[in-house]
């Protein structure tokens, strides 16, 4: 690591004030804490990440003095090669800034076949960690088995469905893929029985007892009603009014729409997307001699993200009791399902034509040959050609690109409802000095939105990987992004400079680098343009925002104020501390708001 990105990881951390997923920070003042262990733990277990010791977290990240950088360099490399099992393999060195110096380790992430990274002494299932937030938690047994099944090729597909009988499928669903398969496959089905065809394909194994039983895959793929067996295996569709589940406009109802989808894959598919579609507003533009409609989201990748979350979920008997989730917001729109990524594709990986690791290959293969209702077409593809899709359907309609989250228990995909580069967009990165190219635009409007961009996001968006790489390096040799991670493990986020740049100027005043805070301060505060406002500034702005009698929560706090999320969230713990405001509810509860005492 080089010392300039150093200190912006710095910046960043003080910034912030709070340590970050793939950055965490102690003092190591009076040698290393116990909870480094479960740091290393976490960061191998999840995408890796960079340690910073000598910096106080209770103090701001000042720099700790005295600091013995070299035994604890020492010290940390013993931990990493004799603590945990497998060994860290840590990349650490001492650095110096500012006369002050830092040990510096980078914990690249573990390969899945070796997951997970566990503290000796507590054992695997207690010894076990991963990020969450800014801080590490113990994995959860279900999580450790994830990890455990990552090794090899999960067998849950293939397990017969205890109970049922192959009078339990729909016979003219059955009939239908015999007939595709013994048209498409004649060497191999066209000279079988029906049963032999069932059994060969997968849809029936043999039990204990002389009869078949429908297979998990079969069930799912050509089941009658699965949930008769599977109450949860299904998906669910919520619609909320506001941008959380716990916003809601005045007099709003708690949800909009809430409903459930049963029976199997095919019909959960069609009937999901003919509710998202209901709640979808549409709208007109005029593009040559015509006009053209559009939903909020595009449709056709919608459908990948529902088809990708029935078919690549965990389906271990651990989270039989977990459906997948369509959840509906104001300003988004999430899909998530049990399990996360499988094998060995990572985050990074997502969008590339042709990648694609299979949790359920027996469902899979079935899809492939399942019809939607009332069409001739097949159910997927399987051919990795979900994620592209959902990224080639998002850029030709304009909108901002999916997000994809993946944790071990857990695979999310976010589809933002708005254009990537809005005018505000436009209008704040103008304002942020250098000349930038398109895709340095979009990386940035994707970190402004509090997005991680990788090298695999811009090819998304159309580049190369050796042009991704130099577009990236640009941004932050322009000081308005920060690499943290080495390699394939590097992630871009915004920097410290460009957080508080307003994206739309106040009345009056044309351009230049305009503070967020500019736009939202009372006017007898008289911050000024152009210049960043001091934190006395923004303490005044707070308290103006909670006039006597005002109760408002965080988000509220920070749409009138336009403080930044992360220095809202410092103010207002020095603020109740101080006792100057007082907070209705616990630290982390959804109810939490804050007003004058």
């Amino acid at each position: 690591m080089e010392e300039p990105e150093l200190r912006t990881l710095v910046t960043l951390l003080r910034h912030r004030a709070t340590d970050l997923p793939d950055l965490e920070a102690k003092a190591a003042a009076g040698g290393l804490p116990k909870s480094v262990r479960e740091t290393l733990s976490a960061f191998s277990n999840d995408r890796g990440g960079v340690l910073l010791l000598g910096l106080d977290e209770r103090a701001d990240f000042a720099f700790v003095t005295p600091f013995d950088a070299p035994k604890i360099r020492n010290d940390l490399a013993s931990i990493c090669s004799t603590d945990l099992e497998p060994p860290v393999r840590a990349t650490i060195e001492i650095m110096d800034i500012d006369g002050h110096q830092l040990v510096v380790a980078e914990v690249p992430e573990l390969s899945p076949n070796i997951k997970p990274c566990y503290v000796k002494a507590r054992g695997e299932y207690a010894g076990s960690f991963t990020r969450s937030g800014d801080g590490d938690r113990r994995l959860t047994d279900f999580e450790i088995h994830l990890l455990h099944t990552n090794r090899g090729q999960p067998q849950d597909d293939r397990a017969p469905v205890p109970g049922a009988t192959p009078a339990d499928l729909d016979p003219d669903a059955v009939s239908a893929l015999l007939r595709r398969v013994r048209a498409r496959q004649p060497r191999a089905f066209r000279d079988l029985d029906d049963e032999t065809a069932l059994r060969r394909l997968n849809v029936l194994t043999p039990t204990q007892s002389p009869t078949l039983a429908p297979t998990l895959a079969g069930m799912l793929a050509l089941g009658s009603y699965p949930q008769q067996f599977y109450p949860q295996l299904n998906a669910t569709f919520v619609v909320y009014p506001g941008r959380s589940a716990d916003e809601a406009p005045l007099g709003a109802p708690r949800f909009l729409d809430n409903r459930g989808f049963d029976g199997p894959i095919p019909v959960i598919v069609d009937d999901a997307l003919t509710a998202v579609m209901r709640n979808m507003s549409i709208s007109a533009r005029i593009e040559g001699a015509g006009r053209i409609d559009s939903y909020d989201y595009p449709v056709e990748a919608l459908r990948e993200a529902v088809v990708n979350a029935l078919a690549h979920r965990d389906y271990s008997p651990y989270s039989h009791g977990t459906a997948v989730q369509i959840v509906m917001y104001a300003d988004r729109l999430t899909i998530s399902s049990p399990g996360g990524l499988y094998g060995t594709v990572n985050e990074a990986d997502l969008g590339s034509e042709g990648v694609s690791s299979t949790r359920n290959p027996v469902l899979m293969r079935l899809l492939q040959d399942v019809v939607l209702p009332g069409t001739d077409r097949t159910v997927c593809e399987n051919r990795g050609s979900g994620i592209p899709t959902m990224v080639r359907e998002t850029r030709r309609a304009g909108s901002a690109l999916p997000e994809f989250r993946t944790r071990i228990n857990r695979f999310t995909v976010t589809f933002p409802k708005h254009a990537l580069l809005d005018d505000e967009t436009l209008h704040w990165i103008q304002g942020l000095g250098p000349a930038l190219t398109p895709a340095q635009q979009m990386a940035l409007a994707l970190m402004k939105r509090g997005r991680s961009v990788t090298n695999q996001t811009l090819r998304n968006l159309g580049l190369d990987a050796r042009h991704a790489t130099t577009e990236l390096g640009q941004l932050v040799q322009y000081g308005l992004a920060v690499r943290i991670g080495e390699r394939r493990h590097s992630r871009y986020r915004l920097a410290e400079p460009a957080m508080d740049e307003v994206p739309t100027p106040p009345t009056g005043i044309s351009s230049g680098r305009l503070p967020r805070l500019a736009t939202a301060a009372p006017a007898a505060l008289s911050l000024g343009a152009g210049t960043d406002p001091p934190t006395e500034n923004r303490r005044k702005v707070l308290l103006a925002a909670l006039s006597p009698g005002v109760e408002m929560s965080r988000r509220e706090l920070q749409d009138v104020t336009g403080i930044a999320q992360a220095t809202l969230g410092r103010l207002l713990a020095e603020l109740v501390a101080e006792g100057v405001i007082v907070a209705t509810a616990p630290s982390r509860s959804p109810h939490r708001r804050y007003r004058r005492p």
